[in-house]
């Protein structure tokens, strides 16, 4: 661990409160405490926050009494006033970012104030940080309350190590910028060094915000200013798992248990574990709860929805009106569908200890954890490992970040109350097999990525020298590391396109172009990949559409791209469709200039295409070819002055054709907005096109030699045809 380091959060891991007249101090509960814990202990590093009690609350004296007993939790306070509070956390911080973040609509309009005290508060925040800290520093600055921070800290520290983690969603760039201020926040992460998230579909918010608003150039995962690069990469926060497994045997929580299992009998809990808040979609379960209740009369006695709900920014109207909301349900349901001995809403209304939250884990079937937008959501995971036996089964909304490591879970989306509906009764009849090969599945995933590897990994990552711009284009072997990386990629994604180039990457180079069938082996691999219903494979090549429909035509399931683009025909259609309106008058003049080339050079000949004319001389002299090749380029780049063609270099190939045909935007077409997984292939050099054209986060892969801007690199064909075969399984 490394040492020296500042955490800045806008809560301390201690809490201050005034018990009859006297200061008591109290561990803070939540994740971050947990995951960071470590670093809290050491006295070498320094926690900055807020205590909890207003300025107001406290005498001078009081504030020196705090001050010195915080410092012996490594803690530092920023004392704030109640205005203060009010118009930066309630205000600006929670009626404005919050809902914005989770693309919930914004209900105020902010007064002037709101603005002025989070700029006053995220000021005050970085004078407690450089007055206790020296030049050099590693400082981590946490969530939605502090954007402003790691800018206002770089201005003054430019060689200080800044990094910043988001707690909950960025949103995409829509809602960001319907924001006021929000190029000013912005500005305000890009102070960091390293910015991380919960999930890749995060990041790509954060980067398609900043592409939308010019600002320097986006690569994938990170963002290139003009004296710096800022790296940005998802870092999926996880718990302190032996904490909660391990607490299962504990006496206390064995004694709990054995209250819940005399209270509720063998009736199926549903249990709901939420602050109460717009996000967290509790009046929606609650509906949902309702239509499997009146769908299924034979539930009626033997199920009981256990809703906790933690209070949360009591005093701002929204959560003030949607406590009525959801205890008019609970009331609605439980008068519509109970008895004298059965009451199908238990709902609570406050926080819990430890031992009683690890016993309702414990004793409930179902988790029903359904939040309309989640960062993460930590509870999904904390059930999941209260489960020794694995007789509990996860509902988890698609738009949590847990959803994208928890795909075993029962994914459902929280707008449709049939989705809800239809994924608690699912819940309900699961078959024993299959609900322990999903809880075995899932809790292997999150005890092997704990909270403590969560902030260790951040902070190597931070500690890393931060590359600059002249390593733009830097590609790395595509290691069995790497591997991993992508093959976990592909197993969280649900919408994949693969783009795969044919000749050199599929299969072999031929010296005899017509001799390139598909192998055995190939055909196997692009079976099973087109097989998985998530997967759209595209084959993107040069070839004409007479050699792909004569090798692959045969298999619907492929979209085939020919010419680089020119034509297509996608999958499970059987007619090629043209794509362009090219204009073709240079052919005659490049035809001639090639045939003349080609009468010069043994043994190269001549391939055309609609919108190509292809020179190839594998099978020439390479003396003559080279030779002849430097002066037929010149006289080409001069035609290009006066037709609309491009001239590609490629392996043993010199091709002309329309620039209108562009496999890059080819390439583009292919995807959609629900696309989160693209893997491109490719060798040559309208693969280049095709890996520049596709968003940052894409993996793209060169094969062989040669300059490029795809991130990864593998030798051959072989190394390809073993990673589909990964993919594939």
């Amino acid at each position: 661990m490394q040492p020296g380091v500042i955490i800045v959060s806008n809560r301390l891991p201690v809490s201050v409160k005034r018990v009859d007249g006297k200061l008591e101090y109290y561990p803070s509960i939540g994740g971050l405490a947990t995951g960071l814990s470590s670093y809290a202990n050491n006295r070498q590093n320094k926690w900055i926050g807020w205590p909890g009690i207003p300025n107001e609350d406290l005498s001078e004296s009081d504030r020196i009494d705090v001050t010195k007993e915080l410092k012996k939790h490594n803690c530092y306070p920023v004392f704030l006033t109640k205005k203060q509070l009010e118009n930066y956390y309630n205000g600006f911080s929670n009626s404005l970012l919050w809902p914005a973040f989770h693309e919930l609509k914004v209900k105020v309009k902010p007064p002037d104030a709101y603005w002025s005290a989070y700029r006053r508060v995220n000021n005050l925040f970085a004078e407690a940080v450089l007055s206790l800290s020296s030049r050099g520093s590693t400082i981590w600055v946490h969530d939605y309350q502090l954007l402003l921070l790691p800018a206002m800290l770089r201005a003054r520290r430019p060689n200080d190590k800044i990094g910043f983690f988001l707690h909950i969603p960025f949103p995409k760039p829509e809602p960001f910028f319907a924001l006021p201020h929000a190029q000013q926040l912005l500005g305000g992460l890009l102070g960091a060094d390293l910015l991380g998230f919960h999930t890749d579909s995060y990041v790509q918010n954060f980067l398609n915000c900043c592409q939308q608003a010019d600002i320097g150039i986006v690569e994938h995962r990170k963002l290139i200013l003009p004296d710096r690069v800022v790296r940005v990469t998802d870092f999926p926060m996880g718990i302190d798992y032996n904490k909660f497994a391990k607490a299962t045997k504990q006496r206390a929580v064995r004694t709990e248990l054995l209250k819940l299992r005399a209270k509720y009998g063998r009736k199926k809990i549903i249990l709901t574990v939420d602050r109460l808040d717009p996000t967290k979609g509790l009046a929606e379960r609650l509906e949902a709860y309702r239509e499997v209740l009146q769908n299924t009369p034979k539930l009626h006695g033997k199920v009981v929805m256990v809703m906790l709900a933690m209070p949360s920014r009591t005093e701002i109207p929204e959560y003030i009106a949607l406590r009525k909301r959801v205890e008019k349900l609970v009331k609605s349901i439980n008068q519509e569908f109970g008895t004298l001995r059965w009451q199908p809403v238990e709902y609570m209304f406050k926080s819990m200890p430890f031992e009683q939250f690890v016993a309702l884990y414990r004793r409930a079937d179902v988790a029903f954890i359904a939040p309309i937008k989640d960062g993460m959501n930590l509870v999904a995971k904390e059930y999941l490992a209260t489960q020794p036996n694995k007789h509990g089964i996860l509902i988890l909304s698609q738009t949590a970040g847990a959803a994208e490591e928890l795909k075993d879970a029962i994914i459902v989306d929280p707008h449709e109350k049939g989705s809800l509906a239809s994924g608690l009764q699912k819940a309900l009849t699961i078959s024993p097999k299959e609900l322990r090969d999903r809880a075995s599945k899932m809790q292997h995933r999150i005890q092997n990525y704990t909270v403590h590897d969560w902030a260790g990994t951040f902070m190597k990552t931070l500690q890393q020298a931060t590359p600059h711009s002249e390593s733009l284009h830097v590609t790395y072997q595509l290691t069995k590391l790497k591997k991993r990386e992508m093959q976990d990629a592909y197993r969280r994604a649900h919408d994949r396109v693969l783009l795969l180039d044919y000749d050199g990457v599929l299969v072999s180079l031929k010296n005899k172009p017509e001799d390139a069938e598909p192998t055995k082996q190939l055909l196997s691999s692009l079976d099973k990949l087109t097989a998985d219903r998530l997967n759209h494979v595209v084959i993107i090549s040069g070839r004409s559409k007479d050699d792909l429909q004569a090798w692959l035509g045969d298999r619907r399931d492929l979209t085939l791209i020919a010419e680089h683009g020119g034509f297509i025909r996608p999958r499970k259609k059987t007619r090629w469709q043209k794509t362009t309106d090219a204009k073709l008058n240079w052919k005659p003049e490049v035809r001639t200039l090639l045939k003349t080339y080609t009468e010069k050079t043994p043994g190269a000949s001549i391939e055309e295409k609609t919108d190509s004319i292809v020179w190839h001389y594998r099978r020439a002299n390479q003396y003559y070819a080279h030779k002849n090749l430097v002066a037929l380029k010149r006289l080409l780049w001069r035609l290009a002055k006066e037709y609309p063609i491009v001239i590609d270099q490629g392996l043993m190939i010199l091709e002309v054709r329309s620039s209108s045909v562009h496999k890059g935007e080819a390439a583009l077409g292919q995807l959609h907005k629900q696309t989160d997984f693209v893997l491109a292939i490719g060798d040559d050099t309208t693969d280049e096109d095709m890996f520049e054209h596709l968003p940052g986060w894409s993996h793209t892969v060169k094969v062989g030699r040669g300059r490029t801007k795809a991130r990864f690199r593998v030798q051959n064909v072989a190394d390809v045809l073993a990673l589909l075969k990964q993919l594939g399984g």
